[in-house]
């Protein structure tokens, strides 16, 4: 068995004894011709692959039979590729392929052609004339063979070439064809494929002939449904249809609709006029009247902007928020003074429940403007917010224009929630399609698919919110206007439960405040021990929950009040869910308490470390992220590094291993704040110098000392109050964020300032540190003397 070169075609046959021009353009078709030119004297197997639309093709995706043949280069083209003419020899089979740095080889057995009987011959001659005969769509370079005698001998080829001129035959047929080597069955499988040309050709004129009777039907009942028409219009019954018409005709008129609106309407209430009421084309049309006409193209909510007013409700409706507040009571005065809205799109930015979509509410009601929200969490095709065009079955217009009709007015506040979950895949990208929405120099000239006009949107107020800043779509970004809504502390928690949420589920629940009092220490209780989230959502649950809980003890055991204790809370809502880390019972050497921030507000972090003898590895456990590893290998290294000055004997690092750990394993920790807590930590671990329960810390710190700023100070200092600590160590940098503090937790915490690891030590072990520094080894620049002598 001989192995060559193989040229895998996308279902391009060329029987024996036939030439063909082939256009080539993959890599590795091209590769396969020039190793055949170079070491196989043009020699290749031609064969097909199945499904001729694949590129990247395997051994197991091309057939196992094909021809022998031969090529020659006509012309190779600029971009590469290459016109070759085809000549093929013989039949091949038993391909075996392989691919071998980027070539297709094929190990094959050559097929002789049978020879013919005299009545074999005739009988094929005889088949092939009928054929082209018969079937018009037949070459007539068959006939052309058949008239040559020399071709006439050969009937192996008039089959051959039988297939190779007949236009329609598939891939699949083909190659069934080429693999059958007796000429009479090759004729028949030919005669087969004609005979269900022809069939198919007979179903194709029977259903036109159905189709051209049913539209002859229709016609005919259009003229009758006519005729009927001006029947009752001369007895002067109008049937509902021509009512809907007229209505929508007056609604034209007596409305100030834009120009080009009314005339599209009258274009197409002319359209509908002439239609056949029960047909589906019809109905789309009636269908897309009632969606054009529904949409506000003119009415307008009247606007009134108070700043008092305004900022009134918003200091009702919100606790706390100042800067969100702040920013928004800006906006509303911009737009008082210029009486214009472009520019960038308020954009509220934080976690669940902390109140994006309520303070989105009170921006329209400080407006007097009608609100209207979609929910853009999910959204993953185009057509979402452009709508689908109106040929498809079903269609309807975007979720924008869907908004605008239940706003009913020109000028609402749209809001679009959850901007940074919209998704994007095969189906288009829904944040570009925004990006025609929110921009203001865009936005007046909005096309939905299904409206197929441009619709106004200028005039809106676009609000969007986001739980993370990161995850919004980058073109969309920079036409946001960030507003930052950081989660409530326990402090702001209390407040929004005793000003809003209490009395608000004792109205809905119609129990009066004499009735049902719940106490501070209640609510504390059930913000730290039964909650744990960024807004107060889960909070007006369990408030929610106690009021139901009190109605039943009401209707059952007669009491008339009932006073909400932290006792009445656990006998309530059962077992605690939550516990917040305490501060450390005792002082101990390695132990250090470190400050951290999460989603749900702050807590406090023990720190432990611990050395044994060992090889000076270091051992990190505690699920810790990898900020927090770099932070621990910087820590442990700074300290390495300043042995004297913290007074560690040299050889403890050599003979010790570092083993640092930050309980609850189980949760995930990471995050650039827990380098200062970590090195004091250490050098507490091996000077076993205790450090004081009572100080909690963080800060970032850096090789050469220097301690870096960090963000949740307010979260952390209240964590801190809470835990217990009466004294926090925070970066000199974060001075800036101290006003963000809670009076109430700066009157009970004593605040101390580093900008270097040095005053950390000073203030953690009440002593100065050690003025030893490093000696770092020296490099002559320049060669001295002794060097140049030495050198020459």
């Amino acid at each position: 068995m001989k192995k060559i070169p193989a040229l895998v075609t996308r279902g391009s046959f060329v029987f024996p004894k036939h030439e063909q021009i082939l256009e080539i353009g993959r890599d590795v078709t091209i590769q396969a011709l020039n190793l055949s030119k170079e070491k196989f004297n043009n020699e290749i197997i031609l064969v097909s692959q199945k499904d001729p639309l694949k590129d990247d093709v395997k051994p197991e995706d091309i057939f196992q039979f094909g021809v022998l043949a031969t090529f020659t280069i006509k012309k190779q083209w600029k971009d590469g590729t290459l016109s070759i003419n085809v000549k093929s020899l013989k039949r091949a089979k038993d391909l075996k392929l392989s691919k071998e740095n980027d070539t297709f080889f094929a190990t094959y057995t050559e097929i002789e052609p049978i020879n013919n009987s005299e009545e074999n011959s005739k009988k094929i001659i005889y088949l092939i004339e009928g054929l082209a005969k018969e079937n018009a769509e037949i070459p007539s370079e068959i006939e052309d063979i058949l008239n040559n005698p020399s071709y006439k001998e050969d009937t192996d080829f008039l089959v051959d070439s039988a297939a190779q001129l007949i236009p329609f035959i598939s891939i699949a047929k083909k190659q069934e064809i080429l693999e059958e080597i007796n000429p009479i069955k090759r004729m028949e499988l030919i005669i087969k494929i004609m005979e269900e040309k022809q069939a198919s050709s007979d179903i194709e004129s029977s259903i036109s002939k159905k189709i051209k009777t049913k539209v002859d039907n229709q016609q005919r009942e259009y003229f009758l449904r006519e005729k009927l028409k001006v029947i009752k219009e001369e007895l002067g019954e109008l049937d509902a249809e021509n009512d809907d018409l007229k209505k929508y005709r007056k609604m034209i008129e007596d409305n100030p609709y834009p120009d080009y609106i009314k005339k599209r309407i009258s274009q197409e209430l002319d359209r509908l006029e002439s239609m056949h009421p029960g047909s589906s084309e019809a109905n789309v049309l009636r269908s897309y009247i009632d969606w054009i006409m529904s949409i506000p193209w003119f009415e307008k909510s009247e606007e009134n902007i108070n700043l008092e007013k305004a900022q009134k409700i918003l200091d009702e409706d919100h606790f706390g928020l100042e800067k969100p507040k702040e920013r928004i009571i800006e906006y509303l005065a911009v737009k008082q003074n210029t009486n214009k809205i472009k520019g960038q799109i308020i954009t509220l930015v934080g976690p669940p429940g902390v109140g994006k979509t309520s303070l989105a509410k009170s921006i329209a009601k400080s407006m007097n403007r009608n609100f209207v929200k979609i929910s853009l969490g999910g959204v993953r095709d185009e057509a979402e917010i452009r709508g689908h065009r109106k040929t498809y079955i079903g269609s309807s217009p975007g979720r924008i224009i869907q908004g605008m009709k239940k706003a009913k007015v020109i000028n609402p506040v749209f809001l679009l929630d959850e901007i940074d979950k919209m998704g994007k895949d095969h189906r288009g990208d829904p944040a570009s399609a925004m990006l025609e929405v929110l921009d203001p120099e865009q936005n007046s000239h909005f096309s939905d698919h299904y409206i197929e006009e441009e619709y106004d949107l200028s005039n809106v107020v676009f609000i969007a919110t986001a739980n993370y800043p990161g995850d919004i779509p980058e073109a969309l970004y920079d036409r946001m206007d960030m507003i930052e809504l950081s989660s409530y502390t326990e402090i702001e928690k209390k407040t929004i439960a005793k000003k809003h949420l209490v009395p608000k589920i004792l109205k809905e629940y119609n129990i009066d405040k004499k009735e049902l009092k719940i106490s501070d220490e209640a609510i504390d209780e059930m913000i730290k021990y039964y909650t744990r989230e960024a807004g107060v959502r889960q909070l007006e649950r369990l408030i929610s929950s106690v009021a139901r809980k009190y109605i039943v003890k009401k209707i059952k055991d007669k009491i008339t009040s009932l006073v909400v204790t932290k006792e009445v809370i656990t006998e309530m809502l059962k077992k605690r869910i939550f516990e917040h880390t305490l501060k450390e019972e005792v002082s101990q050497a390695g132990v250090v308490t470190g400050l951290a921030y999460t989603q749900y507000g702050g807590d406090i972090l023990p720190i432990e470390v611990t050395h044994f003898p060992g090889k000076g590895g270091l051992v990190l456990t505690g699920k810790l992220g990898d900020v927090m590893k770099e932070s621990a290998a910087i820590a442990y290294d700074y300290v390495k590094s300043n042995y004297k000055r913290f007074g560690i004997p040299k050889e403890v690092f050599a003979q010790n291993d570092v083993h640092i750990h930050v309980p609850e394993g189980a949760v995930p920790k990471d995050g650039p704040s827990a380098g200062v807590a970590i090195t004091t930590a250490i050098i507490s671990s091996l000077t076993g110098t205790p450090v004081s329960r009572e100080i909690g810390m963080t800060g970032e710190i850096t090789l050469r000392g220097l301690v870096f700023p960090i963000g949740g100070l307010k979260e952390k200092s209240i964590s801190a109050h809470r835990s217990g600590l009466t004294r926090i160590i925070i970066p000199f940098k974060n001075q800036k964020d101290l006003d963000a503090i809670p009076k109430e937790v700066k009157d009970k915490l004593e605040i101390s300032f580093a900008k270097t690891y040095d005053e950390v030590y000073e203030i953690i072990f009440n002593k100065k540190i050690s003025e030893y520094k490093i000696e770092l080894p020296t490099f002559d620049l320049i060669p001295s003397e002794q060097n140049k002598k030495a050198t020459n």
